[in-house]
């Protein structure tokens, strides 16, 4: 009921400026197959597989001058749960549409603000962050890499439906950009909890050239419930990442040190090993038609460091079992390849990754992903997975394979 009202609202809001503007549709539909095999279950019968299907469209419209508005609904389902081929993931509170369909944007954009060409206020309920980010991302992560009953799954789709606030931008369009971002966010999706985020995020990038940049971001988090940010009911992360690209070469690191505080005071406490530290570098080989492109990443996460929204990645069966927790306690070591030749694709991937205190309890992960390029919009993949894990002399051992298709469609 509380859906289907939010949504009467939202329509009834846009829905008369909608009928004198030009509608510009956006969106993407997601549909994945994913088999996983472990260590004790041998029987092809025993098998944990599932199809997830997500599907996301939303319209941009003009108000009026430098006023625009956007509305998106999502919807997600999850089939072959539990091991019933065919049958719906727990669906014995199952209401519906509505009880798979979320809001996930509705915002008015305001730009030109105070007659400022670089000023651009988003309010309402949007989403925030890019692919990819250590610390901060709400937004549609991509299906194949998270998987593992998507649609179900506590906190893979916790934030699905974006976050309520304004986001207040300055954009030179040439040297600066910088971000402030107050908002709330709801955790109304996950069995987890249903407590509220309060946040606060400064967000800027500076162009020292077309060569070199550095992004730098302050976050603000406080909640009731340290189940939801992490160490505390308030913490701070502050960071800084610079970036560089000189023909073929890209690299970028990342660094950052986090707060936190069980009383709400700000900059309170720096707890031991709360620190988080990254890096990147790839390069680029053009051979004929041909790309290669080996690239290698080092990532770190103290165990006093927690970020709950991270879009980092450590592989298509490690980064499930931390994604139980988010970013936090890790260290990750990975090195990989892509290799493109016009509409095809291959990876390879080697991770390994394990407690960032030390110790034997680590992963080995091997990956292999290749896509095809069907349009310019519509991707296939598949994709195959193994990983052991070293305690001792117990090697335990699980397998994943994947297959799908990817539609992004409209012209946001």
């Amino acid at each position: 009921m509380k859906k289907f009202f939010v949504l009467v609202v939202t329509l009834a809001l846009f829905v008369p400026a909608m009928a004198s503007a030009q509608i510009n549709w956006y969106g993407q539909l997601d549909i994945m197959g994913s088999m996983d095999r472990w260590q004790g279950n041998t029987n092809f019968a025993d098998e944990y597989s599932y199809t997830d299907s997500r599907l996301f469209v939303g319209a941009n419209f003009g108000l009026e001058e430098n006023i625009e508005a956007n509305v998106a609904l999502m919807y997600r389902g999850s089939w072959g749960d539990n091991y019933l081929a065919g049958q719906q993931a727990d669906n014995t509170s199952d209401t519906g549409l509505l009880s798979k369909t979320v809001l996930a944007e509705a915002n008015i954009v305001f730009k030109n603000l105070f007659d400022n060409d670089r000023l651009t206020l988003k309010v309402g309920k949007f989403y925030y962050g890019e692919k990819g980010d250590s610390i901060f991302y709400v937004g549609l992560r991509d299906m194949w890499k998270w998987g593992y009953a998507y649609s179900q799954y506590n906190w893979s789709s916790a934030f699905d439906g974006g976050m309520d606030g304004a986001q207040l931008t300055y954009d030179d369009k040439e040297k600066v950009k910088v971000d402030l971002v107050y908002s709330k966010l709801a955790n109304e999706n996950s069995t987890v909890n249903n407590d509220k985020i309060n946040m606060i995020i400064i967000n800027g990038k500076y162009k020292i050239n077309d060569n070199i940049c550095v992004k730098g971001y302050l976050y603000d988090s406080e909640t009731t419930s340290y189940q939801v940010v992490g160490l505390g009911n308030r913490m701070e992360t502050i960071g800084i990442k610079p970036m560089v690209k000189f023909g073929a070469l890209t690299a970028s690191g990342e660094f950052a040190q986090q707060y936190s505080s069980d009383s709400s005071k700000i900059f309170d406490q720096v707890l031991s090993d709360s620190i988080l530290t990254r890096l990147n570098a790839s390069y680029k080989f053009e051979i004929k038609d041909m790309t290669l492109t080996p690239r290698v990443q080092y990532l770190r996460a103290g165990n006093n460091f927690w970020s709950d929204v991270s879009d980092a990645n450590f592989g298509l069966i490690s980064s499930t079992y931390w994604w139980y927790w988010g970013l936090y306690n890790l260290e990750s070591y990975n090195i990989g390849a892509d290799w493109t030749k016009g509409k095809y694709g291959v990876s390879l991937d080697i991770f390994k990754n394990g407690d960032a205190e030390g110790g034997d309890s680590y992963w080995y992960e091997y990956d292999l992903t290749a896509k095809y390029k069907y349009t310019e919009t519509i991707e296939f993949y598949a994709g195959y997975a193994y990983a052991v894990a070293e305690y001792g002399s117990d090697n335990w051992w699980e397998t994943r394979g994947i297959m799908g298709v990817n539609w992004k469609f409209g012209s946001k």
